[in-house]
């Protein structure tokens, strides 16, 4: 289950951070597979049991997932004083073309705030095998975006995902799940 994510960002605003604690946000290291074991603990140990503060799943068709198609999620943060983990979830088919997926991630919030993220999420080892789990003939992956991080002003946030893959449509990801959980106290 070794998972990694990349993160590049670009703020639109004043406000840099939708997320005050920015310095979390994973980064690329010389030594990836130190970075993805320390995603993955973190992942295991912080758990999606009973404090999950949000969770939402788009699903595709069955022809993939469109760059026109952004997967938006909103969500009603009322407690800035919350550590909360947040991540993604994505499904597809071992039919799915390439090792890894690039997205784009721009996050809208209260005080005209804006931040993109370019995002490289890591599907397969450089063997070619399959990160995640395994279920049936689908492959589940899922990957902490920001660990331990508060939200600078309650109110209204908006995440939209888009594929950044350099093609129209992309083949056989079915889902795309949005997820806030508690973070360590």
């Amino acid at each position: 289950h070794g998972l990694m994510i990349r993160v590049k960002s670009r703020a639109k605003s004043a406000k840099k951070d939708v997320i005050t604690n920015q310095e979390t946000a994973m980064k690329p290291s010389i030594n990836k597979i130190k970075a993805g074991l320390a995603i993955f603990l973190i992942a295991i140990f912080s758990g999606c049991g009973s404090g999950v503060v949000y969770d939402e799943t788009v699903d595709f068709d069955a022809a993939g997932w469109h760059k026109d198609n952004p997967a938006i999620f909103n969500v009603n943060i009322t407690d800035t004083a919350k550590v909360m983990d947040v991540g993604f979830t994505f499904q597809h088919s071992k039919g799915y073309p390439y090792s890894n997926l690039w997205l784009f991630l721009t996050v809208e919030g209260p005080g005209n705030l804006s931040v993109r993220d370019t995002l490289e999420l890591y599907l397969a080892r450089p063997d070619g095998s399959w990160l995640g789990r395994k279920r049936g003939d689908v492959l589940e992956i899922s990957a902490l975006y920001q660990h331990d991080v508060k939200m600078a002003q309650p109110g209204e946030y908006r995440f939209t995902v888009i594929q950044g893959m350099r093609r129209d449509l992309l083949p056989n990801i079915s889902s795309v799940e949005f997820w806030i959980q508690d973070g360590s106290k």
